[in-house]
């Protein structure tokens, strides 16, 4: 490592350590679980270089073309709309001008995951008001929040150069701008166009689920909801012939959309990397069981299945906590964004599970729908006590 690869790495550390002094409205509580969290995601910032260094990966390919690449040769990918030619064009400047090490571009990284749950955790601060009861669901006996938030799997795929990182802090720092729409639309603005530079069928399934959580939202006067969805409309329809070529699709046909998604779940549940499966003869609900909690234990093949076995098993435990706490209520009673949240996460969660046969893949794409799914199945719950206790 070079002084300009230890002197970054030193900022990094120090800012992203720093990151909840930027926020006043952070309390001694929280400020004490943050720090908790910046030593846990750092952790396995260090654990995700090494991981990729001894296996393989796509964060190599991302950090390493563009250091012996010329920006001409960069700029040609992006301009013809390549396979991860974003990618190659965002890490040119901090690969190849500043010569950072591969190392130091995992803690960039790792620096915009973290800021995405100072997001998260700000998120719970700004929509569940009562922080007693927030603190006293409990699951197994163990205190729900903030110790949901230590998932591994979450911060592994956020922690690392890749396109997950970036989709994870985008899709969450979308959710924190739409509480507070007008003091947060540069914000809004740029995770947008991130989103878009990286998986732009993100961007649609963010417009389309939030867009009807708006036009669901009992809060809003019809003039409003019109407003809204013609403003998602809009951005819907720019950006849909570019999502349709970059997955490859050539037209909306259920024989095209068949074919396209046959093909996707062959390729990717070829068992090369030891985690295939091939889910073509799943019923739907069983391939929507595979995408969110497999691999569980009969599926491990190493440590990391172990791992990853162990956080879908929590997972499984917390849907079925929720379900038990009349979610169809509390979505009824939920503000535009609790609902948009819901709605994103089914929408990804349906579409990703048709398509994807290999278990590896699986923990990668799902990272940016769980979040999601954590903040309505905590309100869920949240809301039926407060429905108990007869404050509502």
């Amino acid at each position: 490592m070079s002084i300009l690869d230890v002197a970054i790495c030193s900022i990094v550390f120090l800012l992203g350590f720093n990151l909840k002094n930027f926020f006043s409205d952070f309390s001694r509580t929280d400020k004490k679980w943050i720090n908790r969290l910046f030593f846990f995601h750092f952790a396995i910032a260090i654990i995700f270089h090494f991981y990729v260094n001894a296996n393989g990966g796509d964060a190599i390919k991302y950090w390493e073309l563009p250091k012996t690449a010329t920006f001409d040769d960069v700029w040609f990918l992006v301009a013809n709309q390549k396979a991860s030619s974003f990618m190659y064009f965002f890490n040119y400047f901090p690969s190849n001008v500043l010569e950072l090490s591969f190392f130091t571009g995992n803690m960039l990284y790792a620096l915009l995951g973290f800021m995405g749950f100072i997001y998260l955790y700000r998120i719970f601060n700004e929509l569940f008001k009562n922080e007693a009861i927030l603190r006293s669901i409990k699951l197994v006996g163990i205190r729900v929040f903030p110790l949901i938030l230590f998932l591994p799997n979450l911060h592994f795929w956020s922690a690392g150069i890749g396109k997950d990182a970036l989709l994870f802090f985008c899709v969450i720092a979308f959710m924190y701008c739409l509480l507070k729409i007008r003091k947060r639309k540069y914000l809004l603005a740029l995770v947008l166009l991130l989103s878009i530079s990286i998986r732009p069928h993100i961007t649609l399934f963010l417009l389309v689920a939030f867009g009807i959580g708006y036009l669901l939202d009992g809060g809003l006067k019809a003039y409003q909801k019109i407003l809204v969805v013609l403003i998602f409309i809009v951005g819907m329809v720019s950006i849909f012939d570019y999502v349709i070529q970059t997955i490859q699709l050539e037209s909306l046909e259920i024989s095209t959309i068949e074919e396209f998604t046959t093909t996707r779940v062959s390729n990717l549940s070829e068992a090369r990397t030891g985690s295939g499966v091939d889910t073509t003869s799943y019923p739907i609900p069983l391939k929507i069981f595979t995408f969110l909690y497999r691999p569980l234990f009969f599926d491990i093949n190493g440590l990391m299945a172990i791992l990853a076995s162990i956080e879908n098993l929590i997972l499984l435990l917390f849907t079925v906590f929720v379900i038990k706490n009349r979610p169809f209520r509390a979505f009824k009673s939920s503000n535009f964004l609790l609902k948009g949240m819901l709605i994103y996460f089914l929408l990804g969660t349906l579409s990703f599970s048709m398509i994807l046969g290999n278990l590896g893949i699986m923990l990668r794409q799902k990272n940016m729908f769980i979040p999601a799914f954590l903040l309505f199945g905590i309100w869920a719950i949240y809301t039926h006590r407060i429905y108990k206790s007869g404050k509502i």
